[in-house]
């Protein structure tokens, strides 16, 4: 006599099917984004060689497409342009981590107690108003051309949007969370964890992005004003020698890096605060 065998374990169908239905839709998206972001690019691309096929301008003031392919390459096979990112990435990184320390730090205090935030908010607000780059010759005075001053200079270019943004989150939590923290008994360290944190982390996240755009920029005009390294004094002294297509070189390697770093960091807000992101 034969027994059925009962099928144990066995996938069901409909949602094999949903899930790569799901995966086709992520796909789609995804180069759909691609497409669509593409289309000003190539059409800024297509309207400067037909300026320069047509002779609109001078090619010592607009180079060509080609040109600018031939500095890039001849800038990748010295090894001059890795070296100036290698440079500017290099004080980025140092910069970032302490002025987005000392802010996210300033931040968390400020919005957990009143009485400091009346005592050093306004003149901190005051300070915003500020641009980064006005401060840079009491900057120059205080640590001289050195690598001293880029790294301070960065530094304050992130700590005011990491301390805005963390303060603004601390200040989101809800009162009701409080509330609910109150009455489990939750102690200090329990209610950071548990109430603070995942509270303020979006702002959190989001103050590191803007910290580092802002970073980013600064750097640029200090290394065009006071460096004898970096991707912004090679895209200085190329102007001064009136290589423009070094320039168009440079100002592409300034935004592709600028856009992976802001890449990055959107990566990481969407791997750290997923509930923050619409769905």
């Amino acid at each position: 006599m034969i027994r059925a065998i009962p099928f144990v374990g066995i996938a069901n169908p409909s949602g094999l099917q949903r899930r790569a239905r799901s995966r086709s839709q992520a796909g789609s998206i995804v180069w759909r984004g691609v497409a669509l972001g593409a289309i000003v690019p190539l059409a800024v691309l297509a309207t400067w060689s037909l300026a320069v096929a047509l002779h609109a301008m001078r090619p010592q003031i607009l180079p060509g497409p080609l040109a600018v392919q031939a500095a890039a390459t001849d800038l990748l096979r010295s090894g001059d342009l890795v070296t100036a990112l290698e440079v500017s990435l290099g004080r980025i990184l140092i910069g970032l981590a302490i002025g987005s320390v000392l802010g996210l730090v300033a931040g968390a205090v400020l919005g957990r107690s009143r009485t400091l935030d009346a005592y050093f908010g306004p003149t901190l607000r005051t300070i915003c108003q500020i641009p980064t780059i006005a401060w840079l010759p009491v900057f120059m005075l205080i640590f001289g051309i050195g690598e001293e001053l880029k790294v301070a200079i960065i530094a304050k270019a992130a700590f005011l949007p990491m301390l805005l943004n963390t303060f603004a989150g601390v200040r989101s939590a809800s009162g009701r969370y409080h509330e609910v923290a109150s009455a489990l008994e939750f102690g200090p360290l329990q209610r950071l964890r548990f109430v603070t944190i995942p509270s303020a982390l979006p702002m959190i996240v989001l103050g590191l992005r803007l910290a580092l755009s802002n970073a980013w920029h600064v750097l640029i005009v200090v290394e065009m004003l006071a460096s004898p390294a970096g991707i912004g004094h090679l895209m200085a002294w190329s102007r001064t020698l009136f290589q423009l297509d070094v320039v168009f070189v440079t100002i592409v390697a300034i935004g592709a890096t600028g856009w992976l770093m802001d890449a990055a960091m959107r990566a990481a807000e969407r791997r750290l605060s997923p509930w923050s992101l619409p769905a």
